[in-house]
């Protein structure tokens, strides 16, 4: 036996899966599209990932939803403080971005804003009673401090030959004709004080808002437990987590991305990998062609 008989087997047994190897990993992706010669579709045309591409966005998507991203996964990302880029400015340079430039200029439309609330909510206050019908609890609260008010206020002997519910009913309806009579005086007035308390002699309030850095403010805010705005902020992403569609996103994701994109970011992520799977696939088929020699 020459040499030729020793070395040949292990070398085609390499080289056939080194080959095979390749070819496998190539036709995962290539050809993009199926390919017809005289309108017969040609074998294993697409590759098996554009082929197989919705399918396989499906059972991704389920996966990553179900056992990734589920909505207590999302909650609890989305409420921690790390996760969102916090602004490193001050008030007053993320409002020179929209052209406030001092916080004089902020002290005005403060105040318009505070003008069109009051405009908002004093016609519900001015309308009390349907406010206290609509709200059993806030009618129990206004009855409690009236009743309050006339056992502290009336002495247990004159208590007996008054009536506290009439009382109660009586100052509740002349309190509504007050409002209702007087209402266009008593949004004046408030809109004077507003414009009093942001006047640009009195306006150490806006000043102080002007300096306040965003991001030290709001991480100093968030730490702590039981604050309003870390409460909102979990609220949200409770609500974000529970209604958003991640899997049917992914899905979507997935299933419309362009398979030559697809095989560009695999192979950049997994390049060597894959090259030592085609590489080992040809030292065994050397190793099995060198064992057939032996034997």
């Amino acid at each position: 036996m020459n040499f030729l008989s020793y070395i040949l087997p292990p070398l085609l047994g390499g080289a056939i899966a080194l080959s095979t190897n390749w070819l496998a990993l190539v036709m995962l992706f290539r050809p993009h599209r199926e390919k017809r010669i005289f309108g017969v579709k040609v074998p294993f045309t697409p590759g098996l990932i554009p082929k197989e591409q919705k399918r396989l966005a499906k059972s991704l998507a389920d996966v990553i939803s179900k056992r990734l991203l589920t909505p207590e996964v999302l909650i609890e990302e989305l409420s921690d403080l790390s996760v969102w880029p916090l602004p490193d400015m001050t008030v007053g340079e993320a409002l020179k971005t929209v052209g406030i430039e001092s916080n004089a200029d902020l002290a005005a439309p403060l105040g318009d804003r505070l003008k069109d609330i009051v405009e908002i909510i004093l016609p519900k206050v001015f309308n009390a009673a349907v406010l206290l019908e609509k709200h059993p609890k806030i009618n129990a609260k206004f009855e409690e401090f009236v009743y309050k008010t006339i056992d502290e206020n009336v002495s247990r002997l004159a208590g007996i030959f008054i009536s506290k519910e009439k009382i109660y009913r009586s100052i509740k309806e002349n309190a509504m004709i007050y409002l209702v009579e007087n209402h266009e005086e008593i949004k004046e007035q408030i809109n004077a004080a507003i414009d009093t308390f942001f006047a640009e002699e009195n306006n150490a309030v806006t000043e102080k808002i002007y300096n306040i850095h965003i991001k030290d403010w709001l991480s100093e805010i968030l730490q702590k437990e039981k604050h309003a705005v870390k409460r909102v902020l979990e609220i949200f992403a409770r609500y974000l987590a529970t209604n958003m569609p991640v899997q049917k996103m992914i899905e979507n994701r997935i299933a419309t991305v362009d398979v030559a994109e697809a095989e560009e970011i695999i192979l950049a992520v997994a390049r060597r990998e894959l090259r030592l799977i085609v590489l080992l696939g040809g030292l065994l088929g050397f190793i099995v062609g060198l064992i057939a020699v032996i034997i």
